[in-house]
């Protein structure tokens, strides 16, 4: 399985025909195709995809309109996908794709929507050999207690590009690649966190607002590692 996910990112334009509230039959509007997108999106994972695949399909931007007495000319959205497996991303595109025109042809849109595709990595595979070299290197400075196995994410990272598949940008063989992940959480906060009952907090994760890394306990062995 590879260390982090093959993802996309997309931006997707739905377009409409502007109006007032009043008279919604002399408009097109394009946020109820774009609320129909998102809806329809979630079966393309719930449905479309074998329950043993890892594919991840997340709308994460959403924009619309100015006034609420306003049926606006479009409505914009940012899309990311993710899966363990080029062929897996591809397939999960192809249906994004395929759901957007669709709703944008059912809403009677006046013209085609956009849909770019302004960001995409390639999923991360570690070299084993240099892994297991780096692997006894921390396990000698920080404890076998403090080195644990990773079952890999959906997470995406554009570190690829230093191997393989930064051929085309770099023109030759990529080197041999070791990734590791870094647990930042503070010994009070884990144990709290991970008691289990109904009181118990969750730890916050990477890009909520409440994640703050505990730089008492995590940085001296970041830089050692």
């Amino acid at each position: 399985a590879p260390m982090a996910a093959a993802g996309a990112v997309l931006d997707v334009v739905l377009h409409g025909r502007g109006g007032h509230a009043a008279t919604p039959h002399l408009a097109v509007d394009p946020v109820v195709a774009a609320a129909a997108v998102v809806t329809r999106l979630q079966s393309v994972v719930a449905r479309e995809t074998a329950p043993a695949d890892q594919v991840s399909l997340t709308v994460g931007r959403l924009h619309a309109g100015t006034a609420a007495n306003v049926i606006p000319e479009s409505a914009s959205l940012g899309v990311g996908v993710r899966a363990a497996s080029e062929e897996s991303l591809d397939r999960t595109l192809a249906a994004v794709r395929r759901v957007i025109l669709s709703e944008s042809t059912a809403a009677g849109a006046p013209r085609a929507p956009e849909v770019s595709v302004v960001s995409r990595s390639a999923a991360l595979r570690c070299d084993p050999h240099t892994t297991d070299a780096v692997r006894r290197a921390h396990t000698g400075l920080l404890g076998t207690g403090r080195v644990l196995p990773w079952p890999g994410s959906l997470a995406t990272e554009d570190f690829p590009l230093f191997g393989d598949a930064g051929a085309g940008v770099h023109g030759q063989p990529g080197v041999p690649l070791v990734y590791w992940m870094l647990g930042v959480v503070g010994a009070d906060v884990w144990r709290r966190s991970t008691a289990g009952g109904p009181g118990a907090p969750p730890l916050a994760p990477n890009h909520s607002p409440h994640f703050a890394p505990d730089i008492g306990s995590a940085l001296r062995p970041a830089v050692a590692a």
